[in-house]
């Protein structure tokens, strides 16, 4: 469990909610952790880090299918759905007059912030050019935090992406 992760969980008192799915699924755990070193603590979603709302995101699609169907593929899931929030905001560094910007899914954004330590880095509200789907947002940070099996059980065979409109682009 990276540092980073732990601290999300920590904050957010997730531990005990994740900690019981992660003993039915203890290969979970690797990809919340990988999650987490990939988009970090600061990077704002909807309405809060985003990290912490996709690490609920996907207990919530876990909770729900607990009973009725797969939760595991339920809960990659969830974790991916908020994937979409990458690209409506920006991510940004400031050097004075000069502004140094993240883009979204090139480096990890723990990566930008590290590079840039010495600036303030913070959300811009300004949606990123690229033209990208919700789909497309979950697979791209799925091939960049999952490896190898989980990405082929959970993107080949089960599709977790594929409640997500194929032509709507992200906007908000």
């Amino acid at each position: 469990m990276s540092a980073v992760f732990k601290n999300i969980i920590r904050d957010h008192k997730l531990s005990t909610k994740l900690n019981r799915v992660f003993i039915v699924a203890p290969e979970l755990d690797y990809a919340c952790s990988r999650l987490a070193d990939f988009v970090g603590e600061n990077f704002v979603g909807q309405s809060g880090p985003l990290a912490k709302e996709m690490f609920e995101s996907a207990l919530s699609g876990y909770k729900r299918a607990k009973k009725a169907g797969n939760a595991h593929i339920a809960f990659m899931q969830g974790l991916f759905e908020p994937a979409k929030h990458l690209y409506a905001r920006r991510y940004i560094a400031r050097d004075g007059d000069k502004i140094h910007v993240w883009c979204p899914m090139i480096e990890a954004i723990t990566a930008f912030e590290a590079r840039y330590s010495a600036l303030k880095v913070e959300n811009f509200d300004e949606p990123c050019p690229d033209h990208i789907t919700e789909r497309t947002a979950a697979f791209q940070l799925a091939a960049r935090v999952l490896h190898g099996e989980a990405f082929r059980m959970y993107f080949e065979e089960y599709d977790v992406a594929h409640r997500f409109d194929h032509s709507e682009i992200v906007t908000d």
